[in-house]
């Protein structure tokens, strides 16, 4: 007897055979990323502290993910011009970001020209870490400590010049959270370089600045400044008698650009995960870990969904802030 389902039968095998195949094809494309160089966009220019990990972390990126991850300067408006690259590209996985997002979080809150939203249009994919960044004065500052800072400075009011990195970057918005939190009244002197900031400091032009403590190490060994707290959120091994800012009457301040690695909305999750894992992974390499120790670097390991909660949430703590506090940054 002829058996009239065969047809139907061979139909339905190869049908299935042929979504096998589809299956396999895609899961194939899936674990070839990459298949070609990556570019990482660096939002700060050349010679920053920025600049220097992400070079690093770039290096050895190559060698995990078996392509090469090519550095691209996009510096400019204190990471906005990277961030809006970022936000605009194609989430295929292949252009992403590396920067200090702390002035994007802040931007977010107090720059209504931006052509992006820094919360919405960046997808974060890992956190890198923060500098350990100090507030100094000139070995001449008559204060020896932070109390006897905010003290003199608090009896001067508008008399004091304190250097920034320029408006709305991450030590400016600190030195406005500090002028609020202690009841100061400094005057914020914008720079376009950290090492022009530090030599009018010594000249005496401003009389603090916060500093990372890599560009603050060879005055601190010479004598020739002072460091007087850490204005970032985390001890440093490095100054263990420091007091931090944010636990000794300046609740969340931050003077620290933390650093992160982004991508431009919509690129897939399994691309995300796998460049957060390789990342991850170049941070546990001894030679880099030792490298970015000796920047200062306090190495924040964080799953991409994890980053992007805390990303999120810091955002909105720095908006809660400015609002509370009715700061104008100008």
């Amino acid at each position: 007897m002829q058996d009239t389902h065969t047809p139907w039968r061979r139909r339905g095998f190869a049908a299935f055979a042929g979504l096998l195949a589809f299956t396999a094809i895609t899961a194939n494309a899936q674990t070839a990323y990459p298949s070609r160089p990556i570019t990482m966009v660096i939002g700060y220019p050349p010679g920053a502290i920025v600049d220097t990990v992400a070079r690093q972390l770039g290096t050895t990126l190559t060698g995990i993910l078996g392509q090469q991850v090519v550095p691209e300067n996009k510096g400019g408006a204190a990471g906005a011009v990277g961030g809006g690259t970022i936000a605009r590209a194609k989430p295929d996985g292949y252009t992403i970001l590396f920067t200090a997002y702390t002035s994007l979080q802040i931007a977010a809150a107090t720059d209504r020209s931006l052509n992006f939203d820094p919360v919405r249009d960046l997808l974060p994919v890992a956190s890198v870490g923060r500098p350990t960044t100090l507030l100094l004065v000139n070995a001449d500052f008559p204060a020896k400590n932070l109390d006897e800072f905010v003290a003199y400075v608090k009896s001067r009011p508008g008399k004091i010049n304190f250097g920034t990195s320029g408006t709305g970057s991450p030590n400016h918005f600190a030195l406005e959270h500090m002028n609020a939190a202690y009841g100061l009244k400094m005057t914020p002197v914008p720079y376009k370089g950290a090492a022009q900031m530090m030599q009018d400091m010594l000249g005496g032009q401003v009389q603090a600045i916060f500093s990372s403590s890599s560009l603050a190490a060879g005055q601190l060994q010479a004598g020739n400044v002072r460091a007087l707290a850490i204005g970032s959120p985390d001890p440093s091994p490095l100054f263990p008698d420091l007091p931090l800012m944010a636990a000794h009457g300046a609740p969340g301040l931050n003077a620290s650009g933390a650093l992160g690695v982004f991508a431009p909305p919509g690129t897939p999750t399994a691309i995300v995960d796998q460049l957060n894992a390789a990342i991850g992974k170049a941070l546990q390499d001894p030679s880099i870990a030792q490298k970015l120790a000796g920047e200062g670097l306090v190495i924040k390991r964080q799953t991409a969904a994890q980053f992007g909660k805390s990303y999120r949430d810091e955002a909105q703590q720095i908006a809660d802030f400015i609002k509370k506090s009715d700061l104008t940054i100008k």
